[in-house]
Protein backbone atom coordinates (compact mmCIF):
# COMPACT_ATOMS: atom_id res chain seq x y z
CA UNK A 1 0.00 0.00 0.00
CA UNK A 2 1.41 3.34 -1.07
CA UNK A 3 -1.11 5.29 1.05
CA UNK A 4 -4.09 4.62 3.32
CA UNK A 5 -6.50 4.28 0.40
CA UNK A 6 -4.30 1.65 -1.17
CA UNK A 7 -5.17 -0.84 1.54
CA UNK A 8 -7.78 -1.80 -1.07
CA UNK A 9 -5.04 -3.36 -3.20
CA UNK A 10 -4.88 -6.24 -0.72
CA UNK A 11 -7.91 -5.52 1.39
CA UNK A 12 -9.74 -8.78 1.85
CA UNK A 13 -13.10 -7.12 1.20
CA UNK A 14 -12.94 -4.87 -1.85
CA UNK A 15 -15.45 -2.10 -2.52
CA UNK A 16 -16.63 -2.02 -6.12
CA UNK A 17 -19.27 0.42 -7.39
CA UNK A 18 -20.78 0.81 -10.84
CA UNK A 19 -23.21 3.20 -12.46
CA UNK A 20 -24.89 1.97 -15.65
CA UNK A 21 -25.90 4.37 -18.39
CA UNK A 22 -28.52 2.58 -20.49
CA UNK A 23 -29.75 4.57 -23.49
CA UNK A 24 -32.59 6.96 -22.75
CA UNK A 25 -34.77 5.24 -25.36
CA UNK A 26 -33.94 1.69 -24.28
CA UNK A 27 -36.90 -0.42 -23.15
CA UNK A 28 -37.34 -0.51 -19.36
CA UNK A 29 -36.69 -4.25 -19.26
CA UNK A 30 -33.38 -3.80 -21.09
CA UNK A 31 -32.23 -1.41 -18.39
CA UNK A 32 -32.66 -3.95 -15.61
CA UNK A 33 -29.49 -5.39 -14.11
CA UNK A 34 -29.04 -9.14 -14.43
CA UNK A 35 -28.31 -10.12 -10.81
CA UNK A 36 -27.11 -13.62 -11.65
CA UNK A 37 -24.69 -12.30 -14.22
CA UNK A 38 -23.41 -9.65 -11.79
CA UNK A 39 -22.81 -12.30 -9.14
CA UNK A 40 -21.01 -14.52 -11.64
CA UNK A 41 -18.80 -11.71 -12.91
CA UNK A 42 -17.94 -10.59 -9.39
CA UNK A 43 -17.05 -14.13 -8.31
CA UNK A 44 -14.79 -14.41 -11.35
CA UNK A 45 -13.16 -11.09 -10.48
CA UNK A 46 -12.47 -12.22 -6.90
CA UNK A 47 -10.89 -15.43 -8.18
CA UNK A 48 -8.80 -13.71 -10.86
CA UNK A 49 -7.65 -10.88 -8.59
CA UNK A 50 -6.91 -13.38 -5.80
CA UNK A 51 -8.68 -11.35 -3.14
CA UNK A 52 -10.88 -13.07 -0.56
CA UNK A 53 -13.96 -10.94 -1.11
CA UNK A 54 -15.66 -8.02 -2.81
CA UNK A 55 -18.92 -6.08 -2.74
CA UNK A 56 -20.51 -4.72 -5.92
CA UNK A 57 -23.46 -2.39 -6.46
CA UNK A 58 -24.93 -1.29 -9.78
CA UNK A 59 -27.37 1.56 -10.38
CA UNK A 60 -29.40 1.56 -13.59
CA UNK A 61 -30.94 4.56 -15.35
CA UNK A 62 -34.22 4.04 -13.49
CA UNK A 63 -32.42 4.39 -10.15
CA UNK A 64 -32.73 0.73 -9.20
CA UNK A 65 -29.80 -0.65 -7.21
CA UNK A 66 -28.58 -4.24 -7.34
CA UNK A 67 -26.02 -5.22 -4.70
CA UNK A 68 -24.10 -8.49 -4.81
CA UNK A 69 -21.11 -9.90 -2.96
CA UNK A 70 -18.54 -12.65 -3.39
CA UNK A 71 -16.02 -14.32 -1.14
CA UNK A 72 -15.16 -13.54 2.45
CA UNK A 73 -14.92 -10.41 4.56
CA UNK A 74 -12.89 -12.23 7.24
CA UNK A 75 -10.68 -15.12 6.21
CA UNK A 76 -10.02 -16.33 9.75
CA UNK A 77 -13.66 -16.41 10.84
CA UNK A 78 -14.70 -17.56 7.34
CA UNK A 79 -17.36 -14.88 7.33
CA UNK A 80 -18.84 -14.29 3.90
CA UNK A 81 -19.26 -10.79 2.49
CA UNK A 82 -22.73 -9.28 2.98
CA UNK A 83 -24.36 -6.33 1.12
CA UNK A 84 -24.79 -4.54 4.48
CA UNK A 85 -21.03 -4.59 5.16
CA UNK A 86 -19.33 -1.22 5.15
CA UNK A 87 -15.87 -0.71 3.71
CA UNK A 88 -13.46 2.21 3.83
CA UNK A 89 -13.87 4.17 0.60
CA UNK A 90 -10.36 5.58 0.28
CA UNK A 91 -10.12 8.55 -2.06
CA UNK A 92 -13.71 8.15 -3.25
CA UNK A 93 -14.43 10.13 -0.07
CA UNK A 94 -12.93 13.20 -1.75
CA UNK A 95 -16.08 13.47 -3.87
CA UNK A 96 -18.15 14.47 -0.82
CA UNK A 97 -15.81 17.36 -0.13
CA UNK A 98 -15.79 18.30 -3.81
CA UNK A 99 -19.60 18.19 -3.93
CA UNK A 100 -19.95 20.68 -1.07
CA UNK A 101 -17.39 22.95 -2.77
CA UNK A 102 -19.33 22.76 -6.05
CA UNK A 103 -22.54 23.59 -4.21
CA UNK A 104 -20.82 26.70 -2.90
CA UNK A 105 -19.73 27.49 -6.46
CA UNK A 106 -23.38 27.29 -7.59
CA UNK A 107 -24.41 29.51 -4.68
CA UNK A 108 -21.85 32.15 -5.63
CA UNK A 109 -19.91 31.72 -2.39
CA UNK A 110 -16.82 30.16 -3.93
CA UNK A 111 -14.78 31.02 -7.03
CA UNK A 112 -12.59 28.27 -8.50
CA UNK A 113 -10.09 30.85 -9.74
CA UNK A 114 -9.75 32.50 -6.32
CA UNK A 115 -6.34 32.16 -4.60
CA UNK A 116 -6.49 29.90 -1.58
CA UNK A 117 -4.59 32.61 0.32
CA UNK A 118 -7.75 34.75 0.19
CA UNK A 119 -9.26 32.37 2.76
CA UNK A 120 -6.28 30.95 4.63
CA UNK A 121 -3.46 33.46 4.10
CA UNK A 122 -1.92 35.11 7.13
CA UNK A 123 -1.90 31.90 9.14
CA UNK A 124 1.58 30.57 9.78
CA UNK A 125 0.80 26.95 9.02
CA UNK A 126 -0.60 27.95 5.61
CA UNK A 127 1.88 30.63 4.59
CA UNK A 128 4.74 28.15 5.04
CA UNK A 129 3.27 25.70 2.50
CA UNK A 130 4.88 25.49 -0.94
CA UNK A 131 3.07 27.69 -3.50
CA UNK A 132 0.93 29.13 -0.70
CA UNK A 133 0.72 32.58 -2.28
CA UNK A 134 -0.14 31.45 -5.80
CA UNK A 135 -2.27 28.29 -5.80
CA UNK A 136 -5.98 28.57 -6.63
CA UNK A 137 -8.98 26.52 -5.55
CA UNK A 138 -9.25 24.95 -9.00
CA UNK A 139 -5.62 23.84 -8.78
CA UNK A 140 -6.18 22.37 -5.33
CA UNK A 141 -9.24 20.45 -6.53
CA UNK A 142 -7.43 19.11 -9.62
CA UNK A 143 -4.12 18.23 -7.88
CA UNK A 144 -2.19 20.81 -9.87
CA UNK A 145 -1.30 23.07 -6.92
CA UNK A 146 2.18 21.67 -6.33
CA UNK A 147 1.30 20.43 -2.85
CA UNK A 148 2.97 17.06 -2.34
CA UNK A 149 1.65 14.26 -0.15
CA UNK A 150 1.87 14.85 3.55
CA UNK A 151 0.73 11.25 4.10
CA UNK A 152 3.88 9.77 2.56
CA UNK A 153 6.36 11.97 4.39
CA UNK A 154 8.59 9.71 6.52
CA UNK A 155 8.22 12.06 9.47
CA UNK A 156 4.42 11.81 9.31
CA UNK A 157 4.47 8.03 8.97
CA UNK A 158 6.77 7.80 11.99
CA UNK A 159 4.44 10.03 14.02
CA UNK A 160 1.38 7.99 12.97
CA UNK A 161 3.07 4.72 13.90
CA UNK A 162 4.18 6.12 17.26
CA UNK A 163 0.65 7.37 18.12
CA UNK A 164 -1.79 5.25 16.10
CA UNK A 165 -4.88 6.47 17.99
CA UNK A 166 -4.07 10.17 17.82
CA UNK A 167 -6.81 12.56 16.69
CA UNK A 168 -5.23 14.75 14.02
CA UNK A 169 -5.85 18.39 13.18
CA UNK A 170 -5.36 18.85 9.40
CA UNK A 171 -3.25 21.95 10.03
CA UNK A 172 -0.79 19.81 11.96
CA UNK A 173 -0.74 17.28 9.13
CA UNK A 174 0.00 19.99 6.57
CA UNK A 175 2.89 21.23 8.70
CA UNK A 176 4.75 18.10 7.61
CA UNK A 177 5.10 19.85 4.23
CA UNK A 178 6.97 22.84 5.68
CA UNK A 179 10.36 23.03 4.05
CA UNK A 180 9.35 20.69 1.23
CA UNK A 181 9.98 22.24 -2.19
CA UNK A 182 7.11 22.27 -4.67
CA UNK A 183 7.77 19.97 -7.66
CA UNK A 184 6.39 22.68 -9.98
CA UNK A 185 4.83 26.14 -9.92
CA UNK A 186 1.11 26.23 -9.13
CA UNK A 187 -0.81 25.16 -12.24
CA UNK A 188 2.30 24.00 -14.11
CA UNK A 189 2.06 20.27 -13.39
CA UNK A 190 0.16 17.50 -11.69
CA UNK A 191 0.83 15.47 -8.53
CA UNK A 192 -1.92 13.54 -6.76
CA UNK A 193 -1.98 14.46 -3.07
CA UNK A 194 -4.37 14.25 -0.13
CA UNK A 195 -2.84 17.53 1.03
CA UNK A 196 -4.94 19.33 -1.59
CA UNK A 197 -8.23 18.15 -0.13
CA UNK A 198 -7.21 18.91 3.42
CA UNK A 199 -6.66 22.49 2.24
CA UNK A 200 -9.95 22.51 0.31
CA UNK A 201 -11.89 21.33 3.35
CA UNK A 202 -10.37 24.08 5.48
CA UNK A 203 -11.53 26.66 2.92
CA UNK A 204 -15.05 25.18 2.90
CA UNK A 205 -15.10 25.21 6.71
CA UNK A 206 -14.04 28.87 6.69
CA UNK A 207 -16.90 29.76 4.31
CA UNK A 208 -19.59 27.75 6.10
CA UNK A 209 -18.41 28.17 9.69
CA UNK A 210 -18.83 24.47 10.48
CA UNK A 211 -16.70 21.27 10.29
CA UNK A 212 -16.57 19.60 6.90
CA UNK A 213 -18.19 16.37 8.15
CA UNK A 214 -21.10 18.38 9.57
CA UNK A 215 -21.52 20.13 6.22
CA UNK A 216 -21.40 16.82 4.34
CA UNK A 217 -24.00 15.28 6.62
CA UNK A 218 -26.29 18.32 6.48
CA UNK A 219 -25.99 19.01 2.76
CA UNK A 220 -25.54 15.52 1.30
CA UNK A 221 -26.01 12.44 3.46
CA UNK A 222 -29.28 13.45 5.13
CA UNK A 223 -31.05 14.89 2.07
CA UNK A 224 -30.05 11.88 -0.05
CA UNK A 225 -30.85 9.41 2.77
CA UNK A 226 -27.42 7.83 2.51
CA UNK A 227 -27.80 6.11 5.87
CA UNK A 228 -25.18 3.47 5.07
CA UNK A 229 -22.48 6.13 4.59
CA UNK A 230 -20.49 7.54 7.51
CA UNK A 231 -17.24 9.38 8.23
CA UNK A 232 -14.39 7.08 9.20
CA UNK A 233 -13.54 9.30 12.17
CA UNK A 234 -13.03 6.72 14.91
CA UNK A 235 -11.17 3.43 15.44
CA UNK A 236 -14.58 1.79 16.03
CA UNK A 237 -16.73 1.96 12.91
CA UNK A 238 -20.03 0.03 12.96
CA UNK A 239 -20.28 -2.70 10.30
CA UNK A 240 -16.89 -1.88 8.75
CA UNK A 241 -15.40 -5.25 7.90
CA UNK A 242 -11.90 -6.67 8.09
CA UNK A 243 -9.15 -5.68 5.69
CA UNK A 244 -5.56 -6.85 5.19
CA UNK A 245 -2.94 -4.32 4.19
CA UNK A 246 0.07 -6.59 3.76
CA UNK A 247 3.23 -6.98 5.84
CA UNK A 248 4.81 -3.93 4.18
CA UNK A 249 1.98 -1.62 5.22
CA UNK A 250 3.65 1.71 6.14
CA UNK A 251 0.55 2.89 8.03
CA UNK A 252 1.16 1.22 11.36
CA UNK A 253 2.96 -1.83 9.98
CA UNK A 254 0.05 -4.22 10.53
CA UNK A 255 -1.39 -6.63 7.98
CA UNK A 256 -4.69 -7.13 9.84
CA UNK A 257 -6.57 -3.83 10.13
CA UNK A 258 -9.22 -4.86 12.69
CA UNK A 259 -8.61 -6.45 16.07
CA UNK A 260 -11.51 -7.17 18.43
CA UNK A 261 -13.78 -4.77 16.55
CA UNK A 262 -11.33 -1.86 16.56
CA UNK A 263 -9.00 -0.65 13.84
CA UNK A 264 -5.30 -0.89 14.62
CA UNK A 265 -4.96 2.84 13.98
CA UNK A 266 -7.38 5.72 13.95
CA UNK A 267 -8.57 6.24 10.35
CA UNK A 268 -9.58 9.78 11.31
CA UNK A 269 -6.19 10.96 10.05
CA UNK A 270 -7.33 10.65 6.43
CA UNK A 271 -9.98 13.32 6.93
CA UNK A 272 -10.93 15.18 3.76
CA UNK A 273 -8.41 13.13 1.78
CA UNK A 274 -10.84 10.21 1.93
CA UNK A 275 -12.30 9.62 5.32
CA UNK A 276 -15.60 7.85 4.59
CA UNK A 277 -16.99 4.34 4.81
CA UNK A 278 -20.03 2.96 3.02
CA UNK A 279 -21.69 -0.11 1.66
CA UNK A 280 -21.24 -0.64 -2.06
CA UNK A 281 -24.96 0.08 -2.39
CA UNK A 282 -24.60 3.46 -0.68
CA UNK A 283 -21.50 4.31 -2.67
CA UNK A 284 -23.20 3.48 -5.97
CA UNK A 285 -26.25 5.57 -5.10
CA UNK A 286 -23.92 8.44 -4.26
CA UNK A 287 -21.99 8.04 -7.52
CA UNK A 288 -25.18 8.13 -9.57
CA UNK A 289 -26.22 11.43 -8.00
CA UNK A 290 -22.75 12.96 -8.07
CA UNK A 291 -22.07 12.35 -11.74
CA UNK A 292 -25.55 13.36 -12.83
CA UNK A 293 -24.94 16.86 -11.47
CA UNK A 294 -28.18 16.60 -9.47
CA UNK A 295 -26.42 17.59 -6.24
CA UNK A 296 -24.82 20.82 -7.39
CA UNK A 297 -26.35 21.62 -10.78
CA UNK A 298 -25.27 21.32 -14.39
CA UNK A 299 -23.33 24.60 -14.36
CA UNK A 300 -21.07 23.38 -11.58
CA UNK A 301 -20.72 19.95 -13.20
CA UNK A 302 -19.62 21.62 -16.44
CA UNK A 303 -16.69 23.16 -14.55
CA UNK A 304 -15.39 19.75 -13.47
CA UNK A 305 -14.13 18.43 -16.84
CA UNK A 306 -11.69 21.31 -17.27
CA UNK A 307 -8.95 18.97 -16.16
CA UNK A 308 -5.17 18.84 -16.36
CA UNK A 309 -3.13 15.99 -17.76
CA UNK A 310 -2.52 13.31 -15.13
CA UNK A 311 0.58 11.97 -16.86
CA UNK A 312 1.55 9.43 -14.17
CA UNK A 313 -1.75 7.66 -14.93
CA UNK A 314 -0.87 7.32 -18.64
CA UNK A 315 -1.48 9.37 -21.80
CA UNK A 316 -5.29 9.57 -21.59
CA UNK A 317 -6.60 10.49 -18.13
CA UNK A 318 -7.07 14.07 -16.98
CA UNK A 319 -7.78 15.21 -13.43
CA UNK A 320 -10.72 17.58 -13.23
CA UNK A 321 -12.41 19.27 -10.30
CA UNK A 322 -13.18 16.28 -8.10
CA UNK A 323 -13.14 13.77 -10.97
CA UNK A 324 -10.80 11.79 -13.19
CA UNK A 325 -11.53 11.95 -16.90
CA UNK A 326 -10.29 8.81 -18.74
CA UNK A 327 -11.15 9.75 -22.32
CA UNK A 328 -14.90 10.40 -22.58
CA UNK A 329 -16.05 8.59 -19.42
CA UNK A 330 -16.20 10.36 -16.09
CA UNK A 331 -15.26 8.47 -12.96
CA UNK A 332 -14.21 9.16 -9.39
CA UNK A 333 -10.87 10.26 -7.95
CA UNK A 334 -8.23 7.71 -8.79
CA UNK A 335 -5.54 8.24 -6.19
CA UNK A 336 -3.65 5.07 -5.33
CA UNK A 337 -6.47 2.77 -4.44
CA UNK A 338 -8.34 -0.01 -6.15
Amino acid sequence: MQRWGRVAQRIQAGLVIAVLSAGATAPAEAQRVDRARAESRLAAYVATARIPGASLAIVDRAGRVVAVTAGFSDTTARRRMQPADRLLMGSVGKTYVAAVALQLLREGRLDLEAPVARFLGGEGWYDSLPNAATMTLRQVMSHSSGLVRYELQPTFLAALTASPMKIWDPRDQLRFLHGQPAPFAAGAGWDYSDSNYLVLALVVERILGEPIDVAIRRRLLRPLRLRETMPSDSPRLPKVVQGYAGPGNPFGGSDVMLREGQMVLNPQFEGAGGGYAATARGAARWGARYFSGAIFGDSALSAAPQGVAARPRGPGPRDGVGVVLPGRAVCGPGGDHA
